[in-house]
C-alpha cells in the first residue's frame, strides 16, 4: 500500500497564501492527496500493462484509491481479497520486490489430499493454459474434482463419485496424479482408438518459482508524487478559493 502523505510544512507556502484563511489548508491538502493518488493508480496500472507478462484483467483492476479526508490521508492499495487462488495483494507483491511464489489455492488443495508433496510445485503446461498464461478456473476445478480433492460448500460436493452423472462427466477418468515416465504431475487420459493416450497437465517441481521485481511500484509512485505535486496543488488551492464564500 502506497500512502500519499503530505503535512502543511509541505505546502508551498507564499505570503499571499498566509493572508487567506487558515481553514481552507486542510480541503486543499485533501483534495491534492487524492489527486496524486488518483494520477499514482493511472501511472501504476500503465506500468503493470509494459512489464507483466500478459496481465489479466482482473489483476489491472486490482488497485484502488481510498480518498484522503481533512484527517486521513489517500491510498493506493492492491485488493486484499480475492474470489479464488492468492490475493492481488500477494501475489503482486513478489512483482513488486521479488522471491518465491507462495503456493495457490490449487496446490494448497493437492497438498492437503497428499497428492503433491509440501515442498513441490504444480508448473502448468502449455497446450492448457489461456492467452494470460494462466490455466482457468474451470480446468482447475474439474481436476481437482477428479483428482477427489475438490472443496465442498454449503453442503455441495465437487469431487467426481461413482454416481452414474459423475461417471457421465468423465473428471475421474480424465484426470490422474503419479509419475509417467519419471515425471511426477497431473495428467489428462485421453481415449483414443488404439488405447489411452496421456499428456501433462501440471508438471510438479521441487523448487518455488522465483519472481524478478517487475515494477518498484513505491518509487514510481513517488516518483508521481513528487512531479506532479506542485501543480495539483495549485489547482487545489484555486478549486478552494473558487468555491470559498466572500
Amino acid at each position: 500500500m502506497f500512502k500519499v502523505d503530505l503535512s502543511l510544512d509541505h505546502a508551498p507556502v507564499t505570503k499571499a497564501l498566509q493572508e487567506l484563511e487558515h481553514k481552507h489548508l486542510p480541503f486543499v491538502l485533501a483534495l491534492t492527496k487524492t489527486r496524486l493518488a488518483q494520477r499514482v493508480k493511472k501511472g501504476t496500472i500503465t506500468v503493470m500493462k509494459q512489464r507483466l507478462d500478459r496481465p489479466t484483467p482482473t489483476t489491472l483492476n486490482s488497485l484502488f484509491v481510498k480518498m484522503a479526508t481533512k484527517t486521513k490521508d489517500a491510498q493506493v492499495y492492491f485488493k486484499d481479497s480475492w474470489a479464488s487462488g492468492i490475493p492481488a495483494d500477494t501475489y503482486l507483491q513478489q512483482a513488486v520486490s521479488g522471491g518465491l511464489r507462495p503456493h495457490k489455492r490449487f496446490e494448497k488443495a493437492l497438498i492437503a489430499r497428499g497428492i503433491m508433496r509440501s515442498g513441490q510445485y504444480a508448473v502448468p503446461t502449455a497446450p492448457f493454459m489461456n492467452q494470460y498464461g494462466n490455466v482457468s478456473r474451470g480446468t482447475m476445478l474439474k481436476i481437482l474434482s477428479g483428482l477427489g480433492a475438490a472443496e465442498s460448500a454449503g453442503g455441495y460436493q465437487a469431487n467426481a463419485t461413482d454416481s452414474d452423472r459423475s461417471k457421465r462427466k468423465g473428471n475421474a477418468h480424465r484426470f490422474f496424479s503419479g509419475d509417467v515416465g519419471g515425471t511426477q504431475g497431473v495428467w489428462e487420459r485421453k481415449t483414443m482408438g488404439m488405447g489411452d493416450a496421456v499428456r501433462p497437465v501440471f508438471i510438479f517441481s521441487d523448487s518455488a518459482p522465483r519472481y524478478r521485481t517487475i515494477f518498484p511500484f513505491f518509487k514510481i509512485a513517488g516518483n508521481i508524487v513528487q512531479a506532479n505535486y506542485a501543480g495539483e496543488f495549485s489547482a487545489a488551492w484555486a478549486a478552494a478559493i473558487a468555491s470559498a464564500k466572500p
